[in-house]
């Protein structure tokens, strides 16, 4: 799957998490896409790589799990896991240290049941407070997260904002015109909607000047 196909295929699942939950559909692509390898790494729909934790639906998760492996950083060298790698963990430059593990994540019918778990647990976890309160831009709410702690990487923040900025740039035309032509349609009902007000306006002002003329008559 091309960087392209994930965007057009995943674009709208964003967008209906974004309406539902409110986290930013761009920011919401850009995790998926850094999660999943642009959708090369996703067993069952595991789009975001979320762990199986304390079993709690957040709005699209049916109970499915699976082993993965995957890369932790942690601050102690004792942290567990099911399985970790042998001659794990080291520590980076950094001084984090670094684990390459098997754990346990949640899987998922269909892409949306994915969007809507994680996005979810952003809405509704009180970590994420300040991030939610910055939805209307998508790279500050990226920043917020990271300050909240949403990954142990360290280089979080700069690597999905460099995802973000590539799908602004491949977002693919006929979804830009879609956004343009809702935009449109709204302002043309919003117009439609304030002109028998503007004309009420108008045929009133139309007759305090007639009587205003009258009585100066």
């Amino acid at each position: 799957m091309s960087k392209e196909e994930f965007i057009e295929n995943n674009y709208p699942h964003a967008k209906q998490a974004e309406a539902k939950l409110g986290v930013p559909a761009l920011f919401a692509l850009a995790q998926s896409a850094l999660e999943s390898g642009w959708g090369k790494h996703a067993p069952n729909n595991m789009l975001f790589g979320i762990k199986v934790g304390s079993a709690k639906d957040f709005g699209g998760w049916k109970g499915d799990k699976q082993l993965i492996t995957t890369t932790e950083y942690g601050s102690t060298a004792n942290l567990q896991f099911p399985y970790i790698y042998p001659d794990f963990p080291i520590q980076t430059p950094s001084g984090k240290w670094e684990y390459r593990i098997k754990d346990y994540f949640r899987a998922y019918p269909t892409p949306l049941h994915a969007f809507l778990d994680w996005g979810g647990l952003l809405s509704k976890a009180s970590r994420y407070t300040i991030a939610m309160k910055n939805t209307a831009d998508p790279y500050r709410f990226a920043d917020e997260v990271a300050k909240a702690g949403y990954a142990t990487d360290p280089r979080y923040a700069s690597k999905v904002k460099s995802i973000m900025r590539d799908i602004e740039a491949k977002l693919p035309e006929k979804i830009r015109s879609k956004g343009v032509s809702s935009a449109n349609a709204m302002i043309q009902k919003a117009k439609k909607n304030l002109l028998p007000i503007l004309l009420v306006v108008a045929g009133a002002g139309i007759v305090l000047f007639t009587l205003i003329k009258t009585s100066k008559g």
